[in-house]
C-alpha cells in the first residue's frame, strides 16, 4: 500500500459514494494528464533551478489512477479501508494486544430480542425477550471484554486480521487467523 492516502488525493472523505469519487477524478486526472501538461510546457519556459515537473506530474497522474483504481472496486476498497484503519490504530497506540481467536475463549452472551406479530403498543418490557448466544471474548485490563459474537466476523477472520474494540474502554485488541484454520 502506498504512503499516501488515497482518500486525500481523490479529495474525498473515507465515506464519499462511488459517483463523489468519480467526480473528482474525472476533475484531478484532468488537471494533471501528461499531454494536457505537455502542451502548457510549450508556452511556459521553465527555469534551470526548478525540479522537474514533468516527472512530478507524471507522479502525481500515476498516484491518482493508483488511488481510483484501487478505491472504484468495492472490494479493493474494503481491504484499502481495513488496512488505512489498522494503520490508524496502530498509530494511536491504543492497541492492547495482538492474539489469535484460539486466545479467546467462549462465552454465553444475552442478547435482547423483540417480538413479532404484536400491534398492541406495549411496555417495553413486554416486547421485549431474552436470547442467548455464544461468542469469543477476551478481557481488557480495564475490566472490559473484547467481544466477537457474530458468526460472519468469525468466518471473516478465517481469511484476514481483525480490529475488535473493548465494551468499556478506547483499546482495541488485532484478531489473526489462526494458523491451524482453514
Amino acid at each position: 500500500m502506498s504512503n499516501l492516502n488515497f482518500y486525500e488525493l481523490l479529495n474525498a472523505s473515507a465515506t464519499a459514494t462511488f459517483e463523489e469519487l468519480k467526480r473528482n477524478y474525472k476533475q484531478l486526472i484532468l488537471q494533471c494528464h501528461p499531454d494536457k501538461l505537455q502542451q502548457q510546457e510549450l508556452a511556459v519556459t521553465v527555469n534551470a533551478n526548478e525540479s522537474n515537473p514533468s516527472r512530478e506530474s507524471d507522479n502525481n497522474f500515476n498516484a491518482i489512477n493508483e488511488a481510483w483504481n484501487t478505491l472504484k472496486d468495492p472490494t479493493k476498497r474494503k481491504q484499502y479501508d481495513a488496512e488505512l484503519l489498522l494503520t490508524k490504530f496502530e498509530t494511536h497506540n491504543n492497541i492492547y494486544a495482538s492474539i489469535t481467536l484460539s486466545d479467546m475463549h467462549s462465552t454465553r452472551i444475552e442478547m435482547l430480542a423483540e417480538e413479532e406479530g404484536s400491534e398492541q403498543k406495549a411496555t417495553d418490557a413486554d416486547k421485549e425477550t431474552t436470547a442467548w448466544s455464544w461468542a469469543y471474548a477476551y478481557n481488557c485490563r480495564c475490566g472490559g471484554q473484547y467481544l466477537l459474537d457474530d458468526e460472519s466476523q468469525r468466518e471473516q477472520l478465517r481469511a484476514c486480521e481483525m480490529i475488535v474494540e473493548c465494551s468499556e474502554c478506547s483499546l482495541v485488541i488485532i484478531v489473526k487467523p489462526d494458523a491451524n484454520v482453514t
